[in-house]
C-alpha cells in the first residue's frame, strides 16, 4: 500500500509488537478484560468477536477463515494508517483502516462462508481465485479432509476450568506469554512433564554463544521461585530443569537451565543468594545513577552483569568503545557486529528482569518464604514497560538527548569488578547445550 500525503502507514511489526501491545493495554481501562490464553489466540479472538461483537486486529490472514459472526470484521495491521487532518486551529490525527467483514464478503461471493474458498486454496496453492470460487460451490469430493479443515477453524466451547484455578486466574492479562506458558506447564492442566520456555527472537551474532546465555541465572531464579510456590508436580518427580528454546540463525536451539540435581522438593532447593545478589547490584546501580531515568539505569545494570560474566569466565569482555556506543545508541550508520551482539545481550538481561518482576507480582500474596523476594519486588517496581525498557538505537539516542549522561562514568562503573559473584561461572547454576560456542 502506498501512502499519500498526510498518511503514515503502520506496517513495521517487530517481533516484540505483541508484547508491547500487551504492556500498553495493561495501563488502560481495558486492562481488566485483557487476557493471555493457552495455545494459539486465533480461535479465542474469533469466538470473542462472534459472541460479543467487534473487530479483530491481526497480522494473520487465518482469521478471515473463522466464523466471526455476521456484523464483525477483521483488520490487518498493514492496513492501518494515521491520517493527519488540519482544521482552522489545530491538526488532529485520525486512525483509518481497511476492514474485511467476512460474512459480507462471503455473501457477495454467494458462499455460506469463506472456509470453502480457503479450503480449496489450501488444497491447491496455485489455483486462481476464480477457479477456487467455482470449486467452492461444488460438493466436497473428500468429506473427511473437509471436516478436518473445518475442525481446524472452528470456535468450540472452550474448557474454562483454567479460569477457576486460583493459580492461573492471575495470568489473565498480567503476564508475558512465555511466563504464562511456563506457569501453565506447572499446573494440574499440564499434559507433559517436560517444561519448555520459548524465548523471543533476538538480533544477534549467530557465530557466537547465544545472547540469552549470560542472563540465564536471572531466569533460573524466577523459574525456581515460581516452581517452589505453585508447582503441582508430585514430590517424587521434582522439576529439575527448564529447557529454553531460542532462534539461532535458521535453527531452533534448546538450552538447559538446571534448577538442581537434588531430588528434594523444589521449595527446599531455593537459595536466597541469587536474589540478594541481583537486588544488591540493582540497588547499587540505582543509587550510583539516580539522576538518570529507569531506562538508562537498568541498561547500565545489564551492561555491568554482562561485563562481569566475561571477566569471571576469563573471556574477552566488551570493549570500552562498544560499551560507550551501546549505552546511548550512538552506533553510527554502519553498526558493528560487536555492538549488535552486546545489544542483544542487554535486551536478554532486561527481558529476564521483566520476567522476574512479573513472576513476583503473580505469586505475591504477602508471604515471603524466601529471603529477599519482597525487597527485589520493591526494587523492580520502576522497571519500565517494553517501550522504555527495550528501545531501538534511534529511540535510545532520542532519550539520551534529554538526559545528562556522562558516558565515561558509565564505562568506568561497568568495568569495575569488585562485586562480581560466583553465579556467573560456567558449570555453576546454569548449564547450556551451547557451552562450547566461541565468544
Amino acid at each position: 500500500m502506498s501512502a499519500s500525503a498526510g498518511l503514515n502507514p503502520i506496517s513495521k511489526i517487530s517481533p516484540r509488537f505483541g508484547l508491547t501491545v500487551l504492556d500498553a493495554l495493561g495501563t488502560t481501562r481495558y486492562a481488566s478484560i485483557t487476557e493471555v490464553v493457552p495455545g494459539e489466540a486465533d480461535a479465542y479472538c474469533a469466538k470473542a468477536a462472534k459472541d460479543q461483537g467487534g473487530m479483530i486486529l491481526t497480522s494473520d490472514s487465518d482469521l478471515l477463515v473463522y466464523n466471526i459472526g455476521d456484523n464483525n470484521a477483521v483488520i490487518f495491521f498493514s492496513g492501518l494508517e494515521i491520517h493527519e487532518e488540519a482544521s482552522a486551529t489545530h491538526v488532529i490525527s485520525v486512525l483509518k483502516a481497511n476492514i474485511y467483514p467476512t460474512a459480507q464478503i462471503a455473501k457477495r461471493l454467494e458462499l455460506p462462508g469463506l472456509q470453502q474458498l480457503a479450503y480449496h486454496c489450501k488444497l491447491d496453492p496455485t489455483v486462481s481465485f476464480a477457479e477456487a470460487r467455482r470449486r467452492a460451490h461444488q460438493p466436497m469430493l473428500d468429506e473427511s479432509s473437509w471436516r478436518c479443515f473445518q475442525d481446524e477453524y472452528s470456535t468450540p466451547d472452550f474448557d474454562e476450568s483454567f479460569q477457576d484455578t486460583s493459580l492461573l486466574v492471575r495470568l489473565r492479562g498480567s503476564l508475558d506469554p512465555r511466563l504464562s506458558e511456563f506457569i501453565l506447564q506447572l499446573s494440574p492442566l499440564a499434559r507433559e512433564v517436560d517444561t519448555n520456555v520459548y524465548l523471543p527472537f533476538l538480533v544477534e551474532d549467530p557465530s557466537r554463544a547465544s545472547a540469552w546465555y549470560i542472563s540465564s541465572f536471572i531466569r533460573q531464579t524466577i523459574y525456581l521461585i515460581i516452581a517452589a510456590r505453585i508447582s503441582c508436580l508430585p514430590a517424587s518427580l521434582p522439576l529439575r530443569a527448564v529447557t529454553e528454546l531460542s532462534r539461532r540463525g535458521l535453527r531452533i536451539v534448546p538450552s538447559t537451565v538446571p534448577l538442581s540435581t537434588s531430588t528434594a522438593p523444589t521449595a527446599q532447593r531455593l537459595d536466597s543468594s541469587n536474589i540478594r545478589n541481583i537486588s544488591s547490584r540493582l540497588q547499587k546501580t540505582k543509587e550510583r545513577f539516580r539522576v538518570l531515568s529507569p531506562t538508562f539505569r537498568y541498561r547500565i545494570y545489564a551492561l555491568k552483569e554482562i561485563y562481569c560474566w566475561y571477566v569471571v569466565n576469563i573471556k574477552n569482555p566488551p570493549s570500552k568503545s562498544s560499551i560507550a556506543r551501546t549505552t546511548t545508541g550512538s552506533v553510527g550508520s554502519l553498526v558493528q557486529w560487536d555492538d549488535i551482539h552486546l545489544e542483544a545481550q542487554i535486551q536478554a538481561v532486561l527481558y529476564a528482569l521483566r520476567m522476574v518482576k512479573q513472576g513476583l507480582s503473580c505469586i505475591a500474596d504477602g508471604k515471603a518464604e524466601v529471603e529477599g523476594i519482597v525487597e527485589l519486588k520493591d526494587i523492580l517496581d520502576d522497571l519500565p514497560p517494553l517501550s522504555g525498557l527495550l528501545p531501538t538505537f534511534a529511540e535510545l539516542r532520542g532519550f539520551a538527548g534529554k538526559e545528562k549522561i556522562e558516558v565515561s562514568q558509565v564505562v568506568l562503573y561497568v568495568m569495575q569488578f569488585e562485586d562480581a559473584e560466583t553465579q556467573f561461572e560456567d558449570g555453576g547454576n546454569v548449564g547450556t547445550t551451547e557451552k562450547s560456542a566461541q565468544e
